[in-house]
């Protein structure tokens, strides 16, 4: 896994309970965008500027599907996790739901820093199979 397929993914968990707000953002955007576009297109009487507006509007629709794929993957995971392994899901919730630092997490799991390394690296890389198994990261997976 590279680092922008890791950065990914760790900002997907980061910002995991901020999804939907993200996605309102991006409506709001397109319906914003609608009126403007209707506006500019009343005062220039464009004719690409209703094609321009389809094209913009399967962005933000394929834009907020990716996001929600990426929500559902990793609720999945995240309840996965709660049923089969309390110590992963807990190092999820303390480590990216509440941002704890790693000397908090060592107190509060009594696992070492090195074992988070090693914990943390395991989610990620199930998450990133995952990704892969659902093609959620076919830009990302060099066939060489």
């Amino acid at each position: 896994m590279n680092k922008t397929t890791r950065k990914k993914i760790e900002f997907y968990l980061y910002n995991y309970n901020y999804i939907d707000t993200m996605i309102k953002n991006i409506i709001t955007k397109k319906i914003n965008e609608e009126y403007n576009q209707s506006y500019t297109r009343f005062i220039k009487n464009k004719s690409s500027s209703l094609e321009d507006l389809v094209i913009r509007n399967i962005n933000l629709e394929q834009r907020i599907s990716k996001i929600k794929k990426w929500q559902n993957l990793i609720k999945n995971i995240i309840e996965e996790y709660q049923r089969t392994n309390n110590l992963k899901y807990s190092f999820i919730f303390l480590r990216y739901f509440k941002r704890k630092n790693p000397i908090v997490i060592e107190n509060k799991l009594n696992i070492s820093i090195k074992q988070q390394k090693d914990i943390k690296n395991e989610i990620l890389n199930y998450i990133f199979f995952c990704a892969i198994k659902q093609n959620m990261l076919v830009k990302e997976v060099n066939y060489k």
